[in-house]
Order: structure tokens, then sequence, then C-alpha cells
């Protein structure tokens, strides 16, 4: 039986600090019954800095949410940082990963 990696999908995000941000993710599968959890952590030390909202709003069709509020937001640093969404269905997947880019 072959069998191959399943890499988690690049997402980069920016937004400017003190404003929200929210994007619509399409999975193109259902998504039901997942649930989905979001990381905003630090490229130096890996210290978890937010966890954005991630609704689940339409799974029949994929669709997931991801929000970060102006209030979260200002509680991160300008610059780079990392960002990781998992989908946890029976099991727990890192399914998007890439940069946040907090801009002034």
């Amino acid at each position: 039986m072959a069998s191959a990696l399943q890499a988690r999908s690049p997402l980069h995000v920016a937004f400017v600090r003190g404003n929200d941000y929210s994007a619509i993710i399409d999975f193109s599968i259902a998504t039901t019954g997942y649930q989905f959890e979001a990381e905003i952590y630090s490229l130096t030390n890996g210290a978890i800095l937010a966890e954005p909202a991630m609704t689940n709003f339409d799974a029949a069709a994929g669709k997931v949410s991801l929000v970060i509020t102006a209030a979260v937001g200002n509680t991160l640093p300008i610059g780079t940082l990392g960002l990781r969404i998992r989908w946890i269905a029976p099991g727990v997947r890192d399914v998007l990963g890439g940069t946040c880019e907090v801009l002034r």
C-alpha cells in the first residue's frame, strides 16, 4: 500500500495593528463535525501569543472563518509572527500554516 505525506498548506495573513481582520477559508470538503483552532506564535521562541476565533459556519461546504479582533491584534507585537490552524476531527492535524504580519 502506498502512503504519502500530507503537508499543511500555506496561509499568510497581514493586518494593521488596531484593525479587525477576518477571512473565510474554503476547504472544499465537508467539515461537518470538525472543530478548528488557530494560534499566532513567536517565531523566536514558539510562545503562543494569541488564539484567534475560528468558526465552522458552513460545514457542508467546508467554509470556516478566521477572526482576529482589534483587541486581540493590539496585544501582538509589530512584525512577523507564525500562524497555524488545526482541525480536530477524529484526529488532530495542522492543516494551514504560515506567517502573520502585524503592520503599523
